[in-house]
């Protein structure tokens, strides 16, 4: 509804609120002079007046429009004509039964603007329809409106003066009204028709255009494999003279101002404004450019190229080429996006122009690397020759994209000028092979010699890439033959860089395996998980980047690259299972994915979420795991999906793992299960210190089957989860690190007891590391065979318990020793009851032997050498 329908039905709105009340406005108030009647009807005619105005230049603007479309019926009619005979035309070469290709490429672009232009006024159409709808539906309201008041001035007609007025004005707008209806039902229907046609016309442009690039392809793969008269003999002199007629034509008219702007003209009725803002976006990318080739610039020069040389290779190829690659990429992204490699030939030559110098400028970049930093002398003729034939074949196929652009693929000029390139390259690969060979023979490096099939291979590939293009040529595989050219040219840089990338992750893998032998131990698991991923997804990215670089390099098309990978998504019936190659993909990026996350989150868990939380450690450990496990067990299930699994096959395969668990797998459960009680439960925790078996140790990990424990020899002993529950286990640090521990000393009979006492409370009393609270306490234990034994019970904590022991009795051995206490040692009393038996000369004898010994007299004899003493 338009502003001035709004304001009319506002003052309506007044009015009738007005007319609805006659006690409140019509009475005569006892206070209010009532001797000049009032007029409710003369400032709103005096507002319905002004409408009226505008309503009458609004009709007379439709009336003009509508006179201005009638007239625009026949311009828009020779268009759809010119249309319509240009799509027969098309059409016409379509049906052929072997059209030329070149004629074919020259109707795609016409067509391809044809429907464009179809598709821009259906949808101009489209919203001016949709207006004039909401017009009418506007003046429809306004009718009734209108109606309504009419009838309300029919009501109170004769009660006031102005109402005849009134009811005139109402009458006058009302076939004001009529009027614009006709006029919008009248251009609505010649819209309408319009629109019809238009869309007509798109549709039949459009079918058009998929028939005519279906026959392009078609054609293009007839071409490709048909044999053909040899177009060297069919050359004559009357063709050379209308090519070059023709050149001179076309360079006279590129030195016109009028020929710029033209094309000047028609970028900008394909782009439009767009083409203003797409100039100001290639102008950020290429400032972009420039900004990170500096910022390249400043890490080549503080990196040594010693450690990471094809890496630095890499980075200086792409710092070299970063302006020049953004404009390609430009282009080639705004010619796709608009669909004009086909309509603008300035524009595809433009791409192909760029495409080209990129490429070379690449080879070129490299083999300067190559002949600076990787052994000079053994690679300065090689590549000094391929540069000079990269530099010298750049120049050489940029006029050949002009002349191809300019002239056409069936130029007389153009196949003779391609035919001297090829040959061009021949006689470059003979004196480039005999040379090299004359050189080797002088003194070929040892690699080489090493390697004598190099050499054979590389003249195998240099002779065979030129005698098969020219071949090619020769009998009548034109096409084939630039196919065959273009698409080595384009796989040797595909090759180069898939070559650079493989070296660059080798380097970055030994990298990352070096720096984390140094790593901290509480970041090496999740650095390197994560590490390990980003170079597995690096390397399958590198697969699939090279193959599919290799389709482009060789004329793949888009059809045939999404036919590729779908391919790999095909699945396979195995049962009653489908398998994808690309599911078994995912499965391992998702299982991949999971067992980094796992990490990540174990850590983030525990160094972020617990740092300051207060919880005991082994509560940490058991939340961490128990995240770890849920993470896992959401990663399989997506593993499984991935793989081809369905609900269905996933209660299967639970209840085949149900039997299995009832029949091999039931120590694997019980493990797991055990592993289970063990973190909710947590009768042992990461970080207790435990004794299974008389052995000590500390508890390092609780896994899935079995727990990690290292003992004090610095052993891994792996314990089943199941053993700590179904066995003893002898937890110290449970619910308290706190351990009494006892150390025993022997004094001998006859020293001062009460100083042994207070000698051993002094010894624990002054370590730092033992309790006060409890204090230590010293027990006189018994009465031994050969010491006093005493009994020192001080109180500490389990990890340095050992280290408190070994210290205090470092510490009594030297008080004793410094206050004459005698630390006994066991002692052996013999007693020998011999018979006094006399020999002849009255010495004492046993068994006719002589007795020296003092034992022979039956004395008591202490010996303190218990250990030297033989008894028989």
């Amino acid at each position: 509804m338009s502003w001035k329908a709004r304001a009319l039905s506002f003052l309506w709105m007044l009015w009738l609120v007005w007319a609805g009340m006659p006690p409140l406005l019509g009475a005569q108030s006892p206070s209010v002079s009532t001797s000049e009647p009032q007029d409710p009807y003369a400032e709103l005619s005096s507002s319905l007046e002004k409408a009226i105005q505008a309503e009458k230049k609004d009709l007379e603007q439709l009336t003009k429009g509508l006179e201005e479309l009638k007239q625009g019926q026949s311009t828009w009619a020779r268009e759809l004509q010119t249309a319509r005979l240009q799509m027969s035309a098309v059409g016409n070469l379509v049906s052929l039964s072997s059209p030329s290709l070149e004629d074919l490429d020259k109707a795609l672009g016409p067509l391809k603007q044809t429907v464009e232009d179809a598709v821009a006024r259906v949808k101009a159409l489209q919203e001016k329809q949709t207006d004039l709808d909401a017009q009418l539906k506007a003046l429809a309201e306004q009718r009734a409106a209108n109606q309504s008041r009419m009838e309300s001035v029919k009501i109170r007609g004769d009660e006031l003066p102005s109402s005849r007025t009134l009811s005139t004005q109402l009458k006058e707008a009302d076939e004001l009204f009529k009027q614009k209806e006709k006029r919008l039902k009248d251009s609505l229907a010649i819209y309408q028709k319009l629109m019809d046609d238009w869309s007509a016309l798109r549709d039949e442009s459009t079918a058009l255009l998929d028939q005519l690039n279906k026959r392009i392809a078609e054609r293009k793969r007839e071409e490709l494999f048909r044999r053909t008269r040899n177009p060297l003999l069919g050359l004559s002199g009357t063709q050379f003279r209308q090519d070059l007629d023709t050149a001179a034509a076309l360079i006279t008219q590129a030195l016109q101002p009028r020929f710029w702007v033209d094309a000047g003209q028609g970028l900008w009725k394909a782009g439009g404004v767009l083409l203003v803002t797409s100039l100001l976006v290639f102008g950020v990318v290429e400032w972009l450019c420039f900004r990170f080739r500096n910022l390249c610039r400043a890490v080549l020069a503080r990196k040594d190229g010693r450690d990471r040389p094809w890496f630095l290779l890499t980075m200086h190829l792409l710092n070299r080429s970063l302006p020049l690659l953004g404009a390609t990429v430009f282009v080639h992204g705004y010619t796709s996006a608009r669909d004009l490699y086909d309509t603008s030939v300035f524009l595809r030559s433009l791409c192909q122009i760029l495409l080209l110098w990129l490429l070379s400028s690449w080879g070129i970049h490299f083999l300067e690397a190559v002949k600076e930093n990787f052994r000079p002398d053994r690679f300065a003729f090689v590549v000094r020759r391929i540069r000079l034939l990269v530099s010298l074949g750049r120049w050489l196929f940029l006029a050949y994209v002009v002349v191809q652009e300019s002239l056409g693929r069936s130029s007389a000029l153009l196949l003779l000028y391609r035919f001297a390139l090829e040959s061009a390259f021949l006689a470059w690969n003979a004196v480039f092979w005999r040379q090299l060979r004359g050189r080797l023979a002088d003194g070929a490096p040892s690699w080489m010699a090493a390697r004598p099939w190099v050499l054979h291979v590389g003249m195998g590939w240099g002779y065979g890439l030129a005698l098969v293009g020219i071949l090619l040529e020769l009998v009548g595989y034109a096409l084939l033959a630039t196919l065959w050219y273009v698409g080595w040219g384009r796989s040797l840089i595909v090759g180069l860089w898939v070559f650079l990338f493989y070296k660059c992750l080798h380097e970055w893998e030994a990298t990352m395996r070096t720096a984390a032998v140094f790593a901290p131990q509480a970041e090496k698991d999740t650095n390197g998980s994560f590490w390990w991923l980003t170079v597995k997804v690096l390397w399958v990215v590198w697969f699939f980047a090279g193959t599919v670089g290799i389709l482009l390099a060789w004329g793949a098309k888009q059809a045939l690259i999404v036919g590729f990978f779908h391919l790999l998504n095909t699945p396979v019936p195995l049962g009653n299972l489908n398998f994808r190659f690309l599911g078994l993909i995912h499965a391992g990026a998702i299982l991949a994915l999971t067992h980094v996350g796992s990490r990540c989150l174990k850590h983030f868990v525990k160094n972020r979420v617990f740092r300051h939380s207060g919880l005991e450690v082994g509560l940490q450990e058991s939340i961490v795991s128990v995240a770890g496990y849920v993470l896992w067990f959401v990663g399989i299930l997506a593993a499984l999906n991935a793989l081809g699994f369905s609900g269905t096959s996933l209660t299967v395969a639970f209840g085949a793992l149900g039997v299995g668990l009832g029949f091999g797998l039931q120590n694997i459960f019980n493990n797991f299960i055990s592993g289970l009680i063990l973190l909710f439960e947590r009768p042992i925790q990461v970080g207790d210190s435990i004794e299974i078996d008389g052995v000590w140790g500390e508890v390092r990990k609780i896994n899935v089957r079995s727990t990690i424990i290292q003992t004090l020899d610095n052993a891994s002993m792996i314990v089943p989860n199941s053993e700590f529950i179904s066995s003893r286990v002898v937890n110290w640090s449970f619910k308290d690190l706190r351990i009494r521990r006892n150390i025993n000393v022997g004094v001998a009979y006859g020293s001062d007891v009460e100083l042994v006492r207070q000698t051993l409370l002094e010894v624990a009393q002054s370590h730092p590391l033992v309790y006060k609270q409890p204090e230590p306490s010293v027990l006189f234990v018994d009465f031994g065979d050969s010491a006093l034994i005493f009994r020192l019970r001080v109180w500490t904590t389990v990890p340095v318990c050992l280290q408190v022991e070994t210290d205090i009795r470092f510490e009594i051995n030297r008080l004793f020793q410094e206050r004459g206490i005698e630390i006994a040692f066991p002692q052996l009393d013999v007693h020998l009851k011999t018979a006094s038996v006399t020999g002849g000369d009255g010495t004492p004898s046993f068994r006719g032997h002589p007795v020296e010994d003092a034992t022979s007299r039956g004395d008591v004899h202490r010996v303190k050498d218990a250990g030297s003493l033989n008894e028989r």
